[in-house]
């Protein structure tokens, strides 16, 4: 599932956890789920996105993914996290 970055508190969070797809179609802020809730899902450790690359969809990946080659084709880095 892709990644995205989460509005509020800038983490780094599964777009099938948080509020990503209804919040993104409706023009809302996307919320990762620690946001929404007020608890964090606890399927992986909560991060910061500071680092990340952004794909052309605003979709996150880590550099190791990146040089590891397991961006697809498709996918084009078109930025970097600064927080």
């Amino acid at each position: 599932m892709p990644l995205f970055e989460c509005e509020e508190c800038h983490c780094v969070e599964n777009t099938a956890k948080g509020r990503y797809w209804g919040q993104k179609h409706k023009g809302l802020p996307v919320l990762c789920s620690e946001c929404h809730t007020g608890e964090w899902h606890g399927r992986f450790p909560k991060q910061p996105a500071a680092g990340m690359l952004i794909d052309q969809d605003g979709h996150l990946w880590s550099k190791r993914q990146v040089d590891a080659g397991v961006l697809p084709k498709h996918c084009k880095i078109v930025g970097e996290v600064a927080r």
